[in-house]
């Protein structure tokens, strides 16, 4: 009789079930055996903002916060590049010298990129690079002062165009930046002798031999810091240091 009244009591829970799936014309799905759909783009979208602290300005125009996860996480990556530099530093490293990114290493494009949508429209990018929209991100720009006052070379490595250089490098300095031992834009006419891909290079191969050409000057490149995985791979650097940036992926 038990087994009676606690079969009917599984099949009475399981019709409720079905019936709350259903109710109001709702159809049940079935989510075993098929394919995983992706995550939803607008509930993404919430959870970056969530994720940079998203603040808007009364011009309607979206900021991202010192005090949100993302700037934690900056500053505990960065903060451990520099301890590693300063161990370096002490141990005698010869010719020392950090490489660093601009687009979300150097400056932060959150609110722009929020602006927008997080759509990218290089038409707009070349204006914000021309109005120096980007800000600096605090504590790479610190970590670049602090090396420079120590004797490290700072260089910046970006995939931005050749051609976008003077602005960039007027607003890194106008930010606090200190002035870079050398500055290297992707080529868009002639490739330097030391890239053998020329202007066909991936990311990668550029921005791994050019790290090889600064090791080729003399120097000791100590950190490589950038926000894609294609910022740091290909070696030519002691330690590569990834910050944060769940908004857009380069290969």
């Amino acid at each position: 009789m038990l087994r009676e009244k606690m079969s009917g009591l599984v099949k009475l829970a399981a019709a409720a079930a079905i019936g709350a799936t259903v109710a109001g014309g709702t159809t049940a799905l079935a989510t075993s055996g098929g394919s995983h759909e992706p995550d939803n783009l607008g509930q993404v979208k919430l959870d970056i903002q969530e994720y940079y602290g998203d603040q808007v300005d009364e011009d309607g125009n979206h900021h991202e916060s010192d005090h949100s996860r993302w700037a934690a996480d900056v500053r505990r990556q960065v903060e451990g590049a520099q301890r590693y530099l300063a161990i370096r530093l002490q141990q005698g490293v010869r010719n020392p010298a950090i490489v660093l990114d601009i687009d979300d290493t150097s400056e932060v494009t959150y609110g722009w990129e929020a602006d927008n949508d997080f759509g990218f429209d290089p038409v707009k990018q070349e204006q914000a690079i021309n109005d120096g929209t980007f800000p600096a991100i605090k504590p790479t720009l610190a970590l670049a002062n602090w090396a420079a006052q120590h004797g490290v070379d700072v260089y910046f490595l970006t995939g931005r165009a050749e051609h976008q250089g003077p602005a960039s490098l007027k607003n890194l300095a106008n930010e606090g930046y200190p002035a870079p031992a050398d500055a290297f834009f992707k080529p868009e006419t002639t490739a330097p002798d030391y890239l053998s891909c020329g202007l066909t290079c991936t990311t990668v191969q550029y921005k791994s031999g050019t790290r090889a050409h600064i090791e080729a000057e003399g120097a000791t490149v100590v950190l490589n810091l950038g926000d894609q995985y294609s910022d740091l791979e290909g070696g030519h650097a002691e330690r590569a240091v990834k910050l944060p940036n769940p908004m857009y992926y380069l290969p």
